[in-house]
This record gives C-alpha cells, sequence and structure tokens, in this order.
C-alpha cells in the first residue's frame, strides 16, 4: 500500500505539499499540483482521513440527510452521492429523520463529527435553523428553492405536472383523476396544483372528486385507485404523481378488470426509473432527483477542495418518456 512518503518521492516534493494539495489545492502552484495528483492516481495512494483530520482540522466527510428511507427511494440517490465522494478520496455519513426534531437532532450529530461540508434533504428546517448547526461550512439543500442564504438544488414540481396532464388533455381526455402525495409536503402540493390547473384549463367544470391525495406508496396508490372507482366517476385517464403510486394503482385497475390504455390511459412521475418495468410500459415525467443529488455532491466537494470555489444552485427541468399507456378516450 503506498504512503504519503511514497507519493511525494515519485513527485519530488515534501509530505507537507502533499498534504496541502490535499487539503488546499488552491494555495499550491498548478504545476505542483498536478505533478502530486499524478503521483496519488499512478499510486493509488489513498490519504488516511485520521492523520488528514489531526493536520487540517478537517473530517474529509460530507453529511447527508435524507427523510426516512422505508420505500427504498432513497436508495439510488445515496448510492450515487457515495460514488461521487468516494472517487475524491472523501466519506459519507447519511441519517434519517422523519419530522423536525429528528431531523434537528441529526444535524446536530453531524455537526459534532465535524464534516466539511452538508448536502441535506430537509422537509422541516429553514435556512436559519440549518445555518445554527452548519455555520459557515457549505451546504446544499436537495429539491428545494435556493434563497439568498443557502444554495439549493431545486425541481419545477408544479411545471411538469402541468405538462404531464397536458399529455392527456392533448391525447383527448377531459375527465382526468390526480392520485397526488402528501398535501404536507410542499413539492407534492405543486405537482398537485399543476395537475388540477391543467385539468380545468381544458375543463372548467371538473369536480375534487377526481383528486384523492396522500402518499406515493403503492398501498395508498391501490387505495386510491379503488376510490376514484367506487365514487362512479365517469374519468377516462389518471395522473399519478408518484411512480410507485401508479405500480399499486396498475393493480386496482386490474382487479376491475379495467385495461391501460384501453380503457384508462395513464401518466406517471417517475424518479428511479420504475415506470418502465410496469406493464404497459407507462408514459411519465421524469424527476432526475439522481442527478440533482449527483450535482450537489459535487458542487460541496469542490468547494472542499477549493475554498474560492462559489457554490452554484441549479434548476434542474423534466423530461418526457414515451410508453404505451396513453390513447384517445374510447379507443
Amino acid at each position: 500500500m503506498s504512503t504519503i512518503v511514497d507519493v511525494a518521492r515519485m513527485a519530488s516534493v515534501s509530505r507537507a505539499t502533499v498534504t496541502r494539495v490535499l487539503n488546499e489545492p488552491e494555495k499550491v502552484k498548478p504545476e505542483t499540483r498536478r505533478r502530486v495528483e499524478h503521483a496519488i492516481e499512478v499510486l493509488h495512494y489513498k490519504p488516511n482521513l485520521s492523520a488528514q483530520s489531526l493536520v487540517s482540522k478537517s473530517s474529509g466527510v460530507i453529511g447527508m440527510l435524507i427523510p426516512n428511507n422505508v420505500s427504498g427511494f432513497f436508495g439510488s440517490v445515496m448510492s450515487a452521492v457515495h460514488k461521487e465522494v468516494n472517487a475524491r478520496g472523501k466519506m459519507l455519513m447519511v441519517l434519517e429523520s422523519s419530522n423536525q426534531a429528528e431531523e434537528e437532532n441529526a444535524l446536530r450529530k453531524l455537526n459534532e463529527i465535524n464534516c466539511d461540508g452538508f448536502l441535506l434533504y430537509s422537509r422541516h428546517l429553514s435556512a436559519t435553523a440549518i445555518q445554527a448547526f452548519t455555520g459557515s461550512k457549505p451546504v446544499i439543500l436537495l429539491d428545494a428553492p435556493a434563497t439568498s442564504d443557502m444554495n439549493a438544488v431545486s425541481f419545477d414540481h408544479y411545471t411538469s405536472a402541468f405538462e404531464a396532464t397536458n399529455k392527456l388533455i392533448a391525447a383527448g381526455h377531459r375527465q382526468i383523476a390526480v392520485v397526488a402525495g402528501p398535501e404536507s409536503r410542499h413539492s407534492a402540493s405543486q405537482r398537485q396544483k399543476g395537475c388540477i390547473d391543467a385539468i380545468r384549463a381544458a375543463n372548467p367544470h371538473w369536480d375534487e372528486r377526481y383528486c384523492v391525495a396522500g402518499s406515493y406508496d403503492q398501498v395508498f396508490g391501490e387505495q386510491a385507485t379503488l376510490t376514484l372507482i367506487e365514487r362512479k366517476l365517469d374519468f377516462t385517464a389518471i395522473v399519478y404523481c408518484g411512480e410507485r403510486a401508479c405500480s399499486g394503482g396498475l393493480r386496482a385497475l386490474r382487479l376491475h378488470g379495467l385495461s391501460v390504455p384501453k380503457d384508462i390511459s395513464v401518466i406517471s412521475f417517475d424518479s428511479f426509473g420504475l415506470t418502465e418495468y410496469l406493464a404497459p410500459h407507462i408514459d411519465s415525467v421524469v424527476y432526475p432527483v439522481k442527478e440533482m443529488a449527483e450535482y450537489g455532491a459535487k458542487e460541496i466537494m469542490m468547494k472542499m477542495l477549493n475554498k474560492e470555489h462559489v457554490l452554484q444552485s441549479k434548476l434542474f427541468s423534466h423530461y418526457f418518456i414515451s410508453g404505451q399507456s396513453i390513447s384517445s378516450p374510447g379507443h
């Protein structure tokens, strides 16, 4: 296993210079930095994070906060972030939370282990509350609007839902049902509003009984779809605001002998590629949460490696994937 001495010898520099390249690369001349980085790559050198921490007062750890991962939704997100962090020789510490008290407790713990930067999927804390724990260290919020105090990676849930619903309207549907997420969550309420605004623009007499909100999980998707059927509404299409709810909804439709898209057309949000494995392949609007997390992780690490780097917020765009779940009413 290569040591810092081996790197220093190959790059013809001192051990202190190697340490400086690892912790404060902006303070090293570009030519010298390139020699050290080349030696690190050739020798496959992995810095000792504990030793680095003692020398630089830096832990080499990025703290990540996510909601409770009961559904496994954030598994792909954590995997993507871990790959980015690991490639830079850093470590990732992930904590879960389900309410404001748990978010505060998780941030307190991340602060206690001296994380160098934070990637936070917070649903309950204000920027002021977050800064009380993170201080001046770099922070990127995931799926949140950027503010003057906090950088963020965001997504336009309203517009994406509006345009997704218009896919059904363009196919001729006017009686459209909506299975939405938890109304207490800002992003979910924005998706719901986008769907409803699009429908009402085409059908001013649309009734709110066509919308059932509550969760993104499979059980709720099935129950919500059964509720719509039991209400004996004449809907010809459904927008599912989450892919797992869509999978549950398809089960409910099958139980009632309804075929997609022959009897009911369907479009769904998708965050991690589930809809292409459903039958039929569901037309979907992609919420690129994995790409958003990767971007956030890169920004944090760039700031950790170069204190002169200015964190950049970014608004991610949605895009559509065509399937076989939309047809004209009556076809």
